[in-house]
C-alpha cells in the first residue's frame, strides 16, 4: 500500500458496535462531572517513579534475585529483570563505594564467571560448563543445574551428553532469531567479541524460577554506561517446571514466549538500550505474539493497559503499574497499517530504526507517522475506537475486554440535557461517554453536542461513533476550532439510533524532558490534568 493510501485508511477507520454492559461498574453521575469509573488513587496522576539512583538500582537488582518464586509479581510474570539490570548496568560506575561496585559487577557478570561469594545474588554456575551452538546462538549450561527431558534435572557426569532441554532451548532460540531478524527485518544483536567463546549470542541456563523470573538479557560491554548501543547476553530458566511456573502454559510455551520477548530486548540493545520503558517492554510483549501467535501469554498484561484504564497515559510506567500492557497499542498500529496489503509489522520496526536517531520514543513514533503523511493525533484517535470495540477490529479482539465508559447519559423529553459535564485529562489518554435516546424520544429527534477542550495545539481532539439499530457503526471526527471548542448536531431518532459514543482525546506528546519520571524522555507532559467538558441536548 502506498503512503497516501495508508493515510486514507488511517483517516477513515471507523468504530464498532459496543457492548451494552460496561466493562467496569459506575456510580450515578454527580452534578457537573463525569461518572467515576474505578479510578484507583495510584493512577490519578502521572507516574513520578524516578529512574533509580545508583544505590537504588543496586537494591532493586538485589531484590530480583532474592525474591522467592512465591513472591513474584503475578502481573508482570517475573519479566521485569531486563530493565532493572539495564538501569544498574548504566549506573554501576557511579556507585559510591567499592563494595557496591563489586556487588554490581557480580550481579551483571555472566553465570560462568565463577562462585558467588555474596550468597546468591544471581544464579551462578558452580561446576564446569558446557556449550552447544547453532549458526547464531550458543547455549551454555552446567550438568548439575541442567534438566533432562523428563525430571527437570540431570547429572550423568558426562558433559559431552547434551541434555534434551538444552537442545530444545537452542532450537527455539534459533527459530526466534530467524523470525525476528530474517523475517521481520530487525538488525541482529551486536556481537560481543570473544565473550562466551565467540561473537554468537550467548544464552545461559540457570534456575531462575526460584527467584520468580522467566528470563532476562543484560550487557557486560565495558562502555555500557555511556553508549546507547550495546551487545547483550541472555539468561533463561533451565526447565520452566510447572512447580515454579504453573500449568497455564506448557514448559515449551513458556520458553517460546520468553525467548521471543527477551531476544527482542537483545535486538533493542543494538538500536538504543536507553529507550523509554513503554517502547521497550510494550514492543517486546508485542513481539511475543508476532513470533508465537497461538500462545497468547501477553493477554495477562491487558489488565494494565488502556483497555482497562484509557485515562492512564499510554506511556505511563511505575513500580506498581508495569508498561507491558502498552503492547496493545503496538498491536493496533501494526494491524491498522497491515490492512490493505501493507507489511504490518514493519511500522514497529521503523519506530525502532527512528529511535536510533531520535532523542526519545514519542519523537521516533512521530517521525515514522509523519513519513506516512499522518499524525499521532489521528492515529491515536482511531485507537480509541478500537479500544471501545476490540472484537470488531483487532484480529484476536474477542479475547480482549472493551475499554470502560466514563459517562452514560440517557436523554428523555423530561431530561433532554446532560448539562455541562466536566473531566480532566492527562496526555495520551481517552475519556469515553455514551449518549442514548430514551423511550420518550419518539419522532425526528437530534442531539446537539458541544465540546470544550484546551487549545488543539495541546493535543485536543474528539471523535463520535454512531451506533445505528441496523447496519455498521460509523465514526466521525468532531470539528473543534483552534481553541478546542465545537458544536455539532447528529441524528438521534430512537427508531434508528441505539446510541452515540463520544471520545474525548488528549493526544499531547509535548514533554519537558529529564524531570525524574518514568514516562517518555523521563519527562513531564505540558498537557496533564487539562480540563474538558461536554454538553449534549436532545432537540427537535
Amino acid at each position: 500500500m502506498s503512503s497516501r493510501l495508508l493515510v486514507a485508511f488511517l483517516t477513515v477507520l471507523i468504530g464498532g458496535t459496543l457492548s451494552l454492559t460496561p466493562a467496569f461498574g459506575a456510580a450515578p453521575a454527580r452534578s457537573g462531572e463525569f461518572t467515576s469509573v474505578d479510578r484507583p488513587d495510584r493512577l490519578r496522576a502521572p507516574s513520578f517513579a524516578p529512574p533509580p539512583s545508583p544505590a537504588a538500582a543496586l537494591a532493586r537488582a538485589r531484590a530480583l534475585f532474592t525474591r522467592s518464586g512465591n513472591e513474584r509479581r503475578a502481573r508482570t510474570s517475573g519479566r521485569e529483570a531486563t530493565l532493572v539490570l539495564r538501569d544498574l548496568a548504566r549506573q554501576a560506575a557511579d556507585l559510591p563505594t567499592a563494595a557496591q561496585r563489586q556487588a554490581a559487577a557480580r550481579i551483571l557478570a555472566r553465570p560462568t564467571t565463577g562462585d558467588d561469594p555474596t550468597g546468591g545474588l544471581e544464579p551462578r554456575y558452580t561446576s564446569p560448563s558446557a556449550s552447544d551452538c547453532g549458526p547464531h546462538i550458543c547455549v551454555h549450561w552446567v550438568e548439575d543445574a541442567s534438566p533432562d527431558s523428563a525430571k527437570g534435572k540431570g547429572n550423568d557426569g558426562n558433559l559431552s551428553t547434551i541434555p534434551a532441554w538444552v537442545t530444545t532451548t537452542l532450537t527455539t532460540m534459533e527459530a526466534v532469531y530467524r523470525k525476528e531478524v530474517y523475517s521481520l527485518g530487525y538488525h541482529a544483536p551486536l556481537p560481543d567479541g570473544t565473550r562466551g567463546g565467540d561473537g554468537r549470542i550467548d544464552v545461559y541456563l540457570a534456575d531462575l524460577g526460584g527467584a520468580g523470573l522467566y528470563g532476562y538479557c543484560t550487557s557486560d560491554q565495558p562502555d555500557r554506561g555511556t553508549n546507547r548501543r550495546v551487545f547483550a547476553y541472555c539468561v533463561l530458566d533451565n526447565d520452566y517446571a510447572a512447580s515454579q511456573f504453573g500449568t497455564r502454559h506448557t514448559r515449551v510455551e513458556n520458553l517460546e514466549v520468553t525467548a521471543a520477548h527477551e531476544f527482542f530486548h537483545a535486538i533493542q540493545f543494538g538500536y538504543d538500550w536507553s529507550e523509554d520503558s513503554w517502547l521497550m517492554e510494550g514492543t517486546a510483549a508485542w513481539m511475543e505474539d508476532e513470533v508465537y501467535d497461538n500462545v497468547n501469554d501477553n493477554l495477562q498484561y491487558l489488565g494494565e493497559s488502556q483497555l482497562a484504564y484509557p485515562y492512564v497515559s499510554l506511556d505511563y510506567s511505575g513500580y506498581d503499574y508495569q508498561p507491558y500492557g502498552a503492547w496493545v497499542f503496538w498491536k493496533f498500529l501494526s494491524e491498522a497499517a497491515g490492512r490493505g496489503r501493507f507489511d504490518s509489522p514493519r511500522i514497529v520496526r521503523d519506530v525502532w530504526t527512528a529511535a536510533t536517531g531520535a532523542p526519545f520514543s514519542t519523537q521516533a513514533l512521530q517521525h515514522v507517522l509523519a513519513a506516512r503523511h499522518t499524525s499521532f493525533a489521528r492515529v491515536y484517535g482511531t485507537f480509541g475506537t478500537w479500544l471501545r470495540d476490540p472484537a470488531r477490529y483487532f484480529a484476536e479482539g474477542r479475547s480482549y475486554r472493551s475499554a470502560p465508559l466514563d459517562g452514560r447519559f440517557i436523554l428523555t423529553r423530561s431530561h433532554p440535557s446532560t448539562g455541562v459535564r466536566r473531566t480532566r485529562m492527562d496526555h495520551m489518554t481517552h475519556t469515553f461517554a455514551r449518549l442514548s435516546p430514551g423511550p420518550t424520544l419518539t419522532g425526528a429527534w437530534r442531539v446537539r453536542i458541544s465540546i470544550n477542550m484546551v487549545d488543539r495545539s495541546r493535543g485536543s481532539l474528539a471523535r463520535v461513533v454512531v451506533h445505528p439499530r441496523h447496519g455498521a457503526p460509523t465514526a466521525h471526527w468532531f470539528a473543534l476550532d483552534r481553541s478546542g471548542a465545537g458544536t455539532q448536531v447528529f441524528g438521534f431518532r430512537r427508531s434508528a439510533i441505539t446510541n452515540l459514543e463520544v471520545d474525548l482525546v488528549n493526544a499531547s506528546m509535548r514533554f519537558h524532558c529529564n524531570r525524574g519520571t518514568s514516562q517518555s524522555c523521563r519527562g513531564v507532559s505540558y498537557d496533564d490534568n487539562v480540563p474538558a467538558t461536554i454538553n449534549a441536548r436532545a432537540i427537535r
